[in-house]
């Protein structure tokens, strides 16, 4: 069976449940993790799981960092495993991963495939050096992953090669998230839902914004945030500005399964992202966008980066234009002012995410990926777009 070596570092962030997915589900195919630090391990438990660095004295890790300051993998940390286990392919997750790992690349002459997520993407060519080490990258890496169309443009007006541009969709294990139409409730709060880490591109300022315009008219409804990050003091004076500290709860950041257990008690999912001034970006769409329409909740997000290729407009959600935050007014009143429209919309969202992001099945097709990459052909592109 083939085996291949998923680079990802730090292993694994808070937010990082569509990477653990991808090596979950693998199907037709061995994964091994090799990381540069473990975070939390046992958040999303995973085996075999090698953290490259561990055996490195004080000296070691000194010349680690310094390596890493400059962009690359020390490739004599890797190759001992990547030996002992067999790998016959690299995949790093992230941009910036897969350009540290190309020194490993070359001298374990291995394909590395990379996959782009966002900020990697939106952010990080801004600064020349980045620019320069992605050149390398694209020029070197064997294939590249995005999530949708849009992130695909972006990348081959980077100077990737648009031959070596493939969409892979994230995806999720519908049969683990339950389902139910949303209807008003008879008694009681309609509750609103963000599920968010709190930075400029989720957009989380403007949802409160939004929910402060339409509250007067819809008093039976609240807003819960699920989040935390460095925006998180101006969304509480935004929300101490507009008198809505009884309507609208901020729990900061909760775990994975917290995280579903509220996407199962909402109404309505808002998700109002943004390119953020630094130019980080969604890149391709947030995973979070693809559980809620599997648990049946209705979309109120923006024609933004490849949310459209997740989201279908008017039919499982609604989308504004990136930052027109009156549209997005208009939408979120909407939705509450047409609940008979909610069951409908639900059901959409449901069978989208079946159809096209339904991780087992994303999981056959990037078995074949891989197989052909490792063989050193040009594969066909494990989905298209939806």
């Amino acid at each position: 069976m083939l085996t291949v070596a998923h680079l990802v570092s730090p292993y694994l962030f808070p937010t990082g449940s569509w990477i653990h997915a991808q090596l979950v589900h693998a199907r037709g195919v061995r994964p091994i993790v090799l990381t540069q630090r473990l975070e939390a391990p046992e958040r999303f438990p995973f085996e075999p799981l090698v953290e490259v660095t561990a055996s490195l004295g004080g000296f070691g890790r000194m010349r680690n960092r310094w390596l890493h300051l400059w962009g690359r993998y020390d490739p004599r940390l890797y190759l001992p495993r990547l030996a002992a286990e067999g790998a016959a392919l690299l995949h790093a997750h992230l941009g910036w991963e897969g350009a540290c790992a190309l020194p490993v690349a070359r001298r374990a002459g291995l394909p590395l495939v990379t996959s782009f997520y966002g900020r990697d993407a939106g952010r990080l060519p801004r600064f020349p050096w980045w620019r320069l080490r992605f050149r390398q990258l694209f020029a070197e890496g064997a294939a590249f992953l995005v999530e949708g169309p849009a992130l695909g443009r972006r990348l081959a007006s980077l100077g990737c090669p648009p031959e070596k541009i493939h969409v892979q969709h994230l995806g999720i294990d519908p049969s683990r998230i339950p389902f139910h139409e949303r209807t008003r409730p008879p008694t009681g709060q309609v509750e609103i839902l963000v599920s968010a880490s709190l930075r400029p591109k989720k957009g989380v300022l403007a949802a409160v914004q939004a929910f402060a315009a339409v509250a007067a008219a819809f008093p039976e409804a609240q807003l819960r945030i699920l989040g935390d990050g460095p925006q998180r003091a101006r969304i509480q004076q935004a929300i101490r500005h507009h008198r809505l500290r009884e309507r609208v709860i901020m729990e900061g950041h909760v775990s994975y399964e917290r995280h579903l257990a509220a996407l199962d008690q909402a109404h309505l999912f808002l998700a109002p992202s943004r390119t953020a001034p630094d130019g980080d970006s969604e890149g391709g769409a947030p995973v979070a966008l693809i559980e809620a329409q599997a648990t049946g909740l209705p979309i109120l997000s923006t024609q933004h980066a490849d949310i459209p290729e997740v989201v279908a407009e008017g039919q499982s959600g609604l989308l504004s234009p990136e930052f027109d935050d009156g549209a997005l007014t208009r939408n979120l009143e909407w939705l509450l002012g047409n609940p008979e429209q909610w069951p409908a919309m639900g059901r959409c969202g449901r069978r989208r995410v079946e159809q096209a992001f339904d991780a087992r099945a994303l999981a056959r097709q990037s078995a074949e990926f891989y197989a052909a990459i490792a063989r050193r052909e040009s594969p066909r592109p494990t989905s298209r777009g939806a």
